[in-house]
């Protein structure tokens, strides 16, 4: 196999796990058998093109054939999408845009977001680094730190407190769900 090819499987996995879905589960919902679906994600066994796009339609995932040089968030209200961030792959350079004009639905005010700033929002987003139960939920999660650009992977920066969250613009998903049930 080669390297894009495990970093698909990888990512493909961490999807899987982040969604607390079982293999059996995730088979059952792209229509092929258990030993099939593993064999896949063990790397040992190459899908067809049409049950990849299957697994991926499963999962709430979609085909990304445009070299990124960059990672697309979308910051959400609701369903509104409120503002657009690209954070470059080495995290040194950000464009920002707004959507939606200041006020009650717009996590930025001004013009302006740098990098500071929008590290700080995806980290209030996140669990306390000083929690006492941090190194479970980092184990739950399946984690080995709480690097804010791997929590809101799995949570989406959902919290109970605001109905602010983010997506990656490739994901197709609704606030409901994302949302803490």
């Amino acid at each position: 196999m080669n390297d894009k090819y495990n970093i698909l499987i990888a990512k493909i996995k961490k999807r899987r796990l982040s969604l607390n879905m079982t293999q059996k589960e995730t088979a059952a919902k792209c229509g092929m058998t258990q030993s099939n679906y593993s064999r896949f994600e063990s790397g040992s066994q190459l899908p067809s093109l049409e049950t990849l796009a299957g697994i991926l339609n499963a999962l709430n995932m979609t085909f990304d054939v445009i070299p990124q040089d960059q990672t697309v968030y979308h910051i959400m209200y609701l369903d509104e999408i409120v503002a657009i961030v690209k954070l470059s792959l080495d995290k040194k350079h950000i464009e920002y845009t707004k959507v939606k004009e200041d006020g009650v639905y717009q996590p930025f005010s001004g013009d302006k977001l740098d990098l500071e700033r929008f590290y700080r929002f995806i980290k209030s987003r996140c669990y306390e680094d000083n929690r006492a139960d941090i190194s479970n939920i980092l184990k739950i999660m399946n984690l080995k730190s709480n690097n804010p650009y791997e929590v809101i992977e799995i949570t989406h920066g959902v919290t109970f407190e605001d109905f602010f969250w983010i997506k990656k613009d490739y994901e197709n998903l609704k606030w409901e769900d994302v949302k803490v049930r």
